[in-house]
């Protein structure tokens, strides 16, 4: 094994392999043309392993991920043609800043030049500022609304034309939070972007029903990824936090990547046709504890 293919094993996924092909997609021959998911989010943690997920061969899937740090998202590009033999066709990587229209007007251009529609976007990219009401600056906020409620907003916005020309419509995934739903301590800013992230499914599968773009909303619980690294000193200190955030919930343990990417990955598939407005929680149980 070579040092960049070592590299690859700092990702947070886990791979798993299917003998019958990915459990409620629909098996695509290969006179199907490819469908194309963009996902922002997707250089690690759960935007990744959706990404790796989509790309079971007989799916004929398309994913393009979209995010502002040019070398993390070429090592997930690399990352997946490795672990997936998919062709370079399959996986692209477009450098954009999702909190402003006009770059993702371009972004878009660019993607529709090399493929015939855009069937799903899955929204995962987000930050997480800690802070209650007395410490949460205007510069915070304003970054965790532009981040967490407006990209996803503006990306929808131009995307959704492209998917109402679909003889099928379109797919849109919101990935949201458990915070969305009941809010964190000391984490107000990321708390209320999360709940409007939710709102603004509700209000869009509302509207875009009519063009047959479904709408839904996948709201993890503690997952291991690459956010929780940030916050801690240590392997040690980090694997503490995650077994004792885990003994608290029902399930006994806190969530993988592929937990939340199975749940994103059943809204783009064809079972999910009839499915819209939906907000799915994947938490272990800590709702319900």
């Amino acid at each position: 094994m070579n040092r960049k293919w070592q590299e690859f094993d700092n990702f947070p996924v886990k791979l798993y392999a299917y003998a019958n092909g990915v459990p409620g997609m629909t098996q695509r021959n290969d006179k199907t043309e490819f469908r194309t998911v963009l996902i922002t989010g997707g250089g690690s943690g759960i935007g990744l392993e959706t990404a790796r997920m989509l790309l079971e061969p007989s799916l004929k899937i398309r994913v393009v991920l979209l995010g502002r740090d040019r070398n993390r998202l070429e090592a997930a590009s690399e990352f997946l043609l490795k672990a997936t033999g998919a062709s370079e066709h399959q996986v692209a990587v477009q450098v954009c800043d999702l909190r402003n229209a006009d770059q993702i007007a371009k972004t878009l251009e660019r993607i529709l030049s090399g493929c015939k529609n855009i069937y799903g976007l899955v929204n995962n990219a987000g930050i997480y500022p800690f802070g209650g009401l007395s410490d949460t600056t205007e510069s915070i906020w304003d970054e965790a609304m532009d981040v967490n409620l407006k990209a996803p907003f503006l990306l929808i916005q131009s995307v959704a034309p492209c998917m109402a020309k679909n003889e099928n419509g379109g797919r849109i995934i919101n990935v949201s939070s458990t915070a969305g739903i009941l809010p964190n301590q000391s984490a107000l800013a990321y708390s209320v972007s999360k709940g409007a992230i939710v709102h603004l499914t509700k209000a869009l599968a509302k509207e875009l029903g009519k063009d047959k773009i479904t709408v839904n909303c996948v709201c993890p619980g503690i997952v291991r990824s690459p956010l929780h690294e940030t916050y801690h000193a240590s392997d040690i200190e980090l694997e503490e936090f995650y077994v004792k955030r885990g003994a608290v919930l029902p399930l006994g343990r806190v969530g993988e990547s592929r937990d939340v990417a199975g749940a994103i990955r059943y809204f783009l598939s064809d079972d999910a046709s009839w499915v819209t407005g939906e907000i799915f929680v994947v938490d272990g149980g800590r709702l319900v504890s």
